[in-house]
């Protein structure tokens, strides 16, 4: 289809055809009677690069992602990194690692604390079982590789996880070193039942039965793709929400949606119940802020009408901060990662391809491993009262971005109101409270894909970020919006890095390790890099990164007096037929990968607006 093909009206019009909104366009043209158009930027792929396991590891390719640059980082040398968010049909989950990782019980609780009625633990947990299935492997594969899980969560749903029909040697060395030399628990239940500290087996989104990656497209669209009440328009984007605006009230009418390729085909759809957004922490504000709805100040300065004064759009931006550190095994094992992604032309590479071909087993049938470590405070530390401690008695305001001061009812008083600031001191206290838990996951070393690597990952933040527009032209690929994600901007956030690399470096210098696999630290090196101050200049400077493209919070559903942008009903404040579904409405980032959270969150909002 093409912007002059679809119908003028629909009931929904969805924009954004990733997780979210593929979700939501399933459940609510299960209604033969309901008319849904979806709108995505990207286009569907069927190529093997998106589904095959081990392919994730190339991913996000420029094909079906958008990897523009953030703002340089003051608190990272002034490195500029790429935002990555989706741009293909099935949008993050056509192209991410594919983990199936929930946050925790408290995370989710937290959520409703904040105000949000009905999104706690409890509330979401019919969700995530609606929304999943999780494949028991071929007992023979399961005996093999010692896999233990929990089906507690999931259900019989669309989307799949699964555990490959492979794993390296090297887990398991890992494991035994954590386990064994540092003392810490092996999970058997697994990190999906809400409770993550210690070592899990991860699932992924795969088929198990052809172990393929199971995206959105492939769980929520393909079965629902020949309903009659159910269009999709791809390479087009919704550069903007139409309204019937009084001084009395708001209303939406629809969208305008513009073709991708050529910017001059464009055409008005009508909404004849709701606008539905679901392009991404990213998208979803730049959509909103063109559209008139944003912080007035911002859209003022670039002649954008104000419909809906709300500072909360594209504030509250939050990622989970990874450490690209690097090191190497003297003794790796034979069928080594980086020989087979160097080598993919070699024999040994193509024996393996078509092992996967033929049977569906193999190497390739896995990605980035499937063992995750996650520690809590008192893991990483002896002190862990005294972080507390120093954490409490911090004022929230002053690491705040200094746009939120911008935000003050009197700008000229620095005690005078701001729902910004009210509500970055709310979320960091209740954070500061997960934080000083001795259950609460903070940190996460992900291991076992067969190489010298270990992904390390802060789970919680406490620095803020924003997404604003510097311009009119809609286009998220030739002018995207300016994240700042004012990484490592709190303390804390630096002194979890800290920790967490040593807990790391720990896990090398472990018996078990030191004598099997010989780790040698390359970047960045142990000489001159001991001190805690040593470590820290050097991960400023050389390996830490500000996203793990789980960015999140932009539109967060928070009381509006706390900077919220949409209620416990994910209605836009002050709009009418106007909702928000996707990550940009979760207050605070679970613990854990977004996947699993934001299929549970797309099967509530379906419910709630059905």
């Amino acid at each position: 289809r093409n912007v002059n093909s679809v119908q003028h009206s629909y009931d929904y019009i969805i924009a954004g055809g990733g997780l979210s909104g593929l979700v939501v366009a399933n459940r609510l043209t299960e209604d033969a009677k309901t008319t849904v158009l979806v709108v995505e930027y990207g286009d569907f792929d069927d190529t093997w690069n998106t589904a095959m396991p081990y392919y994730a590891n190339f991913l996000p390719a420029p094909s079906v992602a958008l990897e523009p640059l953030c703002v340089p980082q003051a608190n990272l040398g002034n490195r500029e990194f790429p935002v990555r968010t989706g741009a293909t049909v099935g949008g993050g989950s056509t192209v991410n690692g594919m983990a199936v990782v929930r946050g925790e019980v408290d995370d989710y609780n937290l959520w409703a604390e904040l105000g949000n009625d009905g999104w706690g633990w409890e509330d979401l947990l019919p969700y995530f079982e609606k929304s999943s299935m999780l494949n028991a492997p071929e007992p023979s594969i399961q005996q093999k590789y010692n896999y233990t899980f929990s089906q507690e969560g999931f259900g019989h749903g669309p989307f799949q996880a699964s555990f490959p029909s492979w794993q390296w040697p090297d887990a398991y060395t890992i494991t035994s070193a954590i386990t064994k030399d540092l003392n810490l628990p092996f999970r058997k239940e697994g990190g999906t039942a809400g409770h993550n500290t210690g070592i899990v087996w991860k699932p992924l989104g795969i088929d198990g039965k052809n172990m393929t990656r199971c995206s959105a497209r492939k769980a929520y669209y393909d079965p629902a793709s020949q309903r009659p009440n159910l269009d999709i328009l791809v390479t087009s984007f919704v550069s903007k929400v139409n309204f019937n605006h009084t001084d009395e009230l708001t209303t939406v009418t629809g969208v305008e949606i513009v073709d991708r390729e050529n910017s001059s085909a464009k055409v008005n759809i009508t909404a004849a119940k709701e606008v539905i957004l679901a392009a991404g922490a990213i998208h979803t504000p730049q959509i909103l802020q063109l559209s008139g709805i944003g912080p007035a100040s911002l859209l003022q300065s670039l002649e954008v009408p104000v419909i809906q004064d709300l500072p909360g759009v594209g504030a509250n931006l939050q990622d989970r901060p990874r450490n690209t550190w690097k090191f190497t095994f003297k003794t790796p094992d034979p069928i080594s990662f980086p020989l087979l992604l160097s080598n993919t032309s070699s024999p040994t590479f193509q024996s393996y391809l078509s092992e996967y071909m033929t049977n569906r087993t193999g190497p390739l049938t896995t990605a980035h491993g499937n063992n995750l470590l996650t520690v809590s405070l008192s893991n990483l530390t002896s002190s862990p009262e005294s972080i507390s401690s120093t954490l409490y008695s911090q004022n929230s305001d002053d690491f705040a971005p200094p746009f939120y001061f911008s935000t003050l009812s009197d700008p000229s008083d620095p005690a005078s109101s701001s729902p910004l600031l009210e509500g970055l001191r709310v979320q960091t206290f209740l954070t500061n409270r997960l934080i000083a838990s001795s259950v609460s996951g903070l940190f996460e070393i992900s291991y076992g894909s067969g190489d010298s690597r270990m992904g390390l990952t802060n789970l919680k933040s406490l620095s803020r970020g924003t997404v604003h527009i510097n311009s009119t032209d809609p286009h998220p690929g030739n002018s995207p919006p300016l994240v700042d994600y004012n990484s490592f901007s709190h303390p804390f956030d630096i002194t979890l890095a800290v920790l967490g690399f040593k807990m790391a470096r720990k896990i090398l210098a472990t018996p078990t390790l030191t004598k099997k696999l010989q780790p040698v630290e390359l970047v960045p090196g142990l000489a001159g890099v001991q001190t805690d101050k040593e470590i820290e200049k050097a991960l400023r400077e050389l390996v830490l990164e500000p996203s793990s493209a789980n960015q999140c919070g932009t539109a967060a559903m928070l009381p509006q007096g706390l900077g919220g942008v949409v209620d416990n009903e994910l209605k836009v404040y002050g709009v009418n037929r106007l909702r928000i579904v996707d990550a940009s409405v979760l207050p605070v980032g679970p613990a854990g990968h977004l996947q699993a959270t934001m299929y549970a969150v797309a099967e509530k909002a379906a419910d709630i607006i059905k």
